[in-house]
């Protein structure tokens, strides 16, 4: 009896010891430096590595100023080694860490600029150039 629980308790401690699996989303724009929003939350700027835990379908959002907004649905499918029962094999018998990574790249594309916008400019600049043609205040 003191032998088997014995056993048991080495086999508990060798399972706890097991691996795991490390999801990511590896998520990369040109060009790089846009807001990466993942279902709705910030996870960082283009390029970046994002950890998840479950499969599934996600809404990704790329943000970058002067350029066209990115939505799209990422289907993050399990590879077979992940499929029920197998999963039990690689979550908590095998003794490694696995990584299951996913990339996912986008170019944006630049947004057209509006006659409103281009107007504010050029009126700026002409303000700018009165002021660089005047004669310096005079102390």
């Amino acid at each position: 009896m003191r032998r088997a629980l014995l056993l048991a308790g080495l086999a508990a401690a060798a399972l706890s010891q097991a691996g795991c699996v490390e999801r990511l989303l590896a998520i990369q724009s040109d060009p790089p430096g846009a807001a990466a929003y993942l279902d709705g939350e910030k996870v960082g700027t283009t390029p970046c590595e994002v950890p998840y835990t479950w499969y599934g379908t996600r809404l990704l959002v790329l943000e970058l100023r002067g350029f066209n907004l990115v939505r799209h649905e990422v289907v993050l499918n399990p590879p077979w080694w992940q499929i029920i029962p197998i999963d039990f094999i690689t979550d908590v018998i095998v003794p490694m860490t696995l990584i299951d990574r996913m990339a996912v790249s986008y170019t944006l594309e630049q947004a057209p600029v509006s006659p409103e916008e281009v107007h504010a400019v050029l009126e700026r600049a002409e303000e700018l150039r009165k002021k660089a043609s005047s004669p310096p205040p005079k102390e």
